[in-house]
């Protein structure tokens, strides 16, 4: 009878612990993170780089590095849900560059609960410096310019960032800049 008292005391605490892990997780929301400088996120939340890396022949990628500051954090392409900011990269229709679905994330972000009212499901939260490799292929050995647009919603700040730039091929070198409008 001893043995079963303890099991069941054993069982109790362990249930008990780990309801309170479970809880304690997804009742918090990012936006109310007590981690967040809102000073720094408010006024100079993110620096964004991009780079073009040759692979071999005629295939590339565009290479963008986002570092955040002072607790910011914006949805990852891998979200499964549809966000109007979720991190993205666009270019214009044309006949010279094909910018492939794959890409690779570094460090991967996880998929969490947020119960926040604009959230309130699943999301992946990016939140540390990441580095996103997106896979280009050059379909044309003429010199072009072709336009682009890197897109996501900064958090807490709350607003859209729309990033133009240009991918240029000159004389069989290739390069992006940011476009200054």
């Amino acid at each position: 009878m001893k043995y079963i008292i303890i099991f069941l005391c054993l069982s109790l605490t362990f249930a008990c612990t780990e309801k309170i892990a479970t809880t304690s997780t997804q009742n918090v929301s990012m936006y109310d993170s007590p981690l967040i400088d809102r000073e720094v996120a408010l006024n100079n939340p993110y620096e964004l780089t991009f780079d073009i890396e040759k692979l071999k022949d005629d295939q590339y990628h565009i290479v963008t590095i986002m570092k955040l500051f002072g607790g910011s954090f914006y949805v990852s392409p891998h979200s499964t849900r549809e966000f109007k900011g979720r991190f993205t990269i666009e270019l214009a229709d044309n006949d010279h560059l094909i910018l492939g679905d794959d890409f690779i994330e570094i460090p991967r972000s996880k998929e969490v609960f947020d119960p926040h009212q604009f959230v309130n499901g699943l999301v992946n939260w990016v939140q540390e410096d990441t580095r996103y490799d997106h896979n280009l292929t050059v379909t044309s050995q003429e010199d072009f310019e072709v336009g682009g647009k890197i897109i996501f919603t900064i958090e807490p700040k709350c607003t859209l960032e729309v990033i133009p730039f240009i991918i240029k091929y000159k004389s069989g070198v290739l390069t992006i800049e940011k476009w200054m409008c």
